[in-house]
């Protein structure tokens, strides 16, 4: 069922004949519990993943190996490292940071991009493993490797001036612009992982709330963005059960219009660009995520107040998908 057609079950959705002022505690619990145990990736899939990083990192990095001129070191970035990733772990992504400054900015040799994408690559092809899942060219952002799980290494260089290893930005090179532009990785994992302390440990949670909203309704809206949304709420909205705070953070989104939202000057949470433009959440993406937000927020709502356990339950079914929030739960 597409997601026009489930906004429209939600909508005619009316099984809730009593109010209550007051939340009930229907103990919930062992449902949420159950719910994020499914949303979580499975030991199988943390193991496979730190066993592919693991060997494919020390490839690139081998000092005697094919990359060794560049001197690469690597570390990690994406919903894999920051524990957002749900159901499956289908990527893991390497930054491959090379001892050298970016092209043309007149410091060391000169190398290009494709000099640099082909040198990080070269012990993968060499590598029986790998080198027939290996793919790359001149229009692409990172390396991939097709394992059955993605791996996509992103090769980047210092900025002009710095060369330590754990001073960010670095610079990547952006091919739809032909340029090389700053970015974060660990900085922008700080970041969260400072917003969860803050915020009652219900931080990185609540991102996989809205992963799998945006999942379930085919929303195609980039993880990015939506860590970068919920890192500008306050985090006296995240305290609280799940029912609670999956409630106040729907609510809060869906007070204003979307409209009013995307004029906001709302950053990334490096504060190095713009969350609502052009060039990165589009209007008409925003807009249809809003939407559902929306929705959302007026099913948490009737499923809170209901006085009737079934009926709360049914209305959280509809939310979150019966599968992943059961009538029953084993204890």
């Amino acid at each position: 069922m597409n997601y026009v057609l489930q906004i429209t079950t939600l909508l005619k959705f009316n099984v809730l004949e009593q109010v209550s002022s007051t939340v009930p505690n229907f103990g919930l619990t062992t449902r949420f519990e159950y719910f994020f145990r499914r949303l979580n990736p499975s030991t199988s899939f943390v193991e496979r993943a730190v066993s592919q990083h693991s060997t494919i990192t020390a490839l690139i990095e081998d000092k005697r190996g094919l990359a060794s001129a560049l001197s690469p070191r690597c570390f990690l970035q994406g919903s894999y490292k920051q524990d957002t990733a749900i159901y499956t772990i289908n990527d893991v992504d390497i930054v491959a940071l090379c001892e050298l400054w970016y092209p043309g900015s007149g410091s060391g040799k000169n190398w290009d991009r494709d000099e640099i994408f082909d040198t990080i690559a070269a012990p993968l092809l060499n590598d029986w493993r790998y080198k027939d899942k290996v793919r790359y060219s001149s229009k692409s952002t990172c390396i991939k490797i097709d394992l059955g799980i993605k791996v996509e290494i992103l090769p980047v260089v210092y900025r002009a001036g710095n060369n330590d290893f754990y001073y960010e930005p670095f610079c990547l090179y952006r091919p739809d612009k032909g340029l090389w532009v700053e970015g974060y990785a660990r900085y922008h994992q700080q970041h969260l992982s400072r917003k969860n302390r803050n915020s009652f440990g219900n931080f990185i949670p609540a991102i996989k709330v809205f992963k799998h909203l945006n999942a379930k309704f085919s929303l195609g809206v980039t993880s990015f963005y939506i860590e970068s949304l919920l890192y500008s709420l306050p985090s006296s909205l995240y305290e609280g059960g799940p029912a609670h705070y999956i409630e106040k953070l729907l609510s809060y989104v869906s007070a204003l219009p979307a409209e009013d939202w995307y004029t906001m000057l709302l950053n990334t949470p490096c504060g190095d660009r713009r969350l609502f433009s052009n060039s990165e959440w589009s209007f008409a993406n925003w807009e249809q995520f809003h939407k559902v937000i929306k929705l959302g927020a007026q099913c948490a709502e009737l499923a809170n107040r209901s006085t009737i356990e079934d009926d709360a339950v049914k209305v959280w079914q509809l939310l979150l998908g019966a599968e992943f929030f059961p009538y029953y739960v084993s204890s």
